[in-house]
């Protein structure tokens, strides 16, 4: 099972093109390769990344034929006669989105950090922690891997943020990614300087993951010491009007902060017309002042993402990692069937894996990437999901 379906273009209309995959036809924005009527290609975020050989194509779709109809029919037993909030959700989700999946890889490069955000393990304070950057060269071979090897199409880069990459050295790796093993780059490096993500665009980076954490300002400027709220929703406005795919959200569970809070983070997130909806529990790691924080419940989590699916019908929202801390067997399975449609797969080298300290009690830190790939994916098979995310 890979994590996309490859669609042949059937019909093109200057940069958007028309993909067909077994009857389905959905639209895709192309600005990287030369197309034509009857070509195949994988798209991610509704930008076509990769131009597949024909042959090639009609050997993984003849694989998904008759199990692509069977993952529908399990995804519309599991929607039917919905009697809770969650089932409401989930039967809402299958309704206005199908069976369709993101799967994306994501690679933690840099653990260094100039905040000094209150809830935060890797924080600039934190003196406990080892510190690691991941070359430039092994980066780039980390995404080739996670393309080449495991068949990613979509990757997020994410780390602390650390001025030691250069615009420069971002631009390298992105242009590398591009020109060797094309995929959807998503990047999370909080906040720079908008021409440097003007510059990162225009070599080939299409998303931006930036979240907001909380959409209480008063609360936003106590837990980022130094920073605003409305400089960081001016960010990502500017991204999004740049072309971003933007993905953002907000923590739940931080101090003091109830279900009305995080109905109007909801809200704040919608306004900004996301590409995905990501928030997940706020897990207070030892070494930061919020070390005594209760964690939240589950329930809390799958709630939220329950409420933002019915607000938001067409939405993308993520199953985070961090619902595995919150229960490791059911997290991730538990939230899908409360309305989630996507998922991160961490690809970081198992070497540097568990300095990415964000918070306490990461799950599979020493897992194999490719048994965690099968795990998530006989998930995905046991719900009717399938890895389709071609469209606008």
């Amino acid at each position: 099972m890979c994590y996309a379906i490859p669609g042949k273009v059937i019909d093109i209309n200057d940069a958007i093109i028309t993909v067909d995959y077994f009857g389905e036809r959905k639209k895709a924005r192309n600005e990287f390769h030369e197309l034509a009527e009857g070509d195949y290609v994988y798209a991610q975020g509704g930008f076509v990344v990769q131009k597949i050989p024909q042959d090639q194509a009609l050997g993984i779709l003849k694989g998904w034929e008759e199990f692509f109809f069977e993952l529908k029919e399990i995804d519309l037993k599991l929607t039917d006669k919905p009697k809770n909030l969650y089932q409401v959700a989930n039967s809402i989700r299958q309704k206005e989105m199908g069976n369709a999946c993101c799967i994306h890889g994501i690679i933690e490069f840099s653990n260094y950090c100039s905040n000094d955000c209150l809830y935060c393990g890797i924080r600039n304070s934190n003196a406990d922690i080892w510190r690691y950057r991941m070359s430039v060269d092994e980066i780039i071979e980390s995404c080739e891997e996670a393309v080449g090897k495991f068949n990613f199409k979509a990757l997020v880069l994410q780390s602390g943020e650390d001025p030691s990459y250069s615009e420069e050295d971002l631009a390298s790796i992105i242009t590398t990614i591009m020109n060797k093993t094309p995929a959807l780059i998503i990047l999370s490096i909080g906040e720079r300087d908008i021409e440097v993500y003007r510059r990162l665009y225009s070599v080939g980076a299409r998303g931006a993951l930036i979240r907001f954490e909380t959409s209480d300002s008063l609360l936003y400027k106590k837990l980022r010491p130094g920073h605003k709220l409305e400089e960081r929703m001016g960010l990502i406005k500017e991204l999004k009007s740049m072309g971003y795919l933007v993905f953002t959200g907000f923590l739940i569970g931080l101090p003091h902060h109830g279900q009305e809070d995080t109905l109007n983070d909801i809200k704040l997130a919608g306004s900004l017309n996301p590409d995905m909806f990501s928030f997940g529990p706020f897990i207070p790691h030892p070494d930061t002042p919020l070390k005594d924080t209760p964690k939240p419940s589950i329930d809390s989590v799958l709630t939220a993402i329950a409420r933002t699916r019915i607000m938001y019908p067409e939405s993308k929202i993520l199953a985070t990692t961090a619902l595995e801390t919150l229960d490791k067997d059911n997290g991730i399975r538990r939230a899908f069937l409360s309305g989630a449609n996507s998922l991160m797969i961490n690809l970081t080298p198992k070497k540097y894996r568990r300095l990415y300290d964000i918070y306490p009690d990461r799950a599979d830190l020493d897992t194999e990437i490719s048994e965690k790939i099968e795990s998530m994916l006989e998930l995905l098979r046991s719900i009717g999901r399938a890895p389709t995310d071609l469209g606008l």
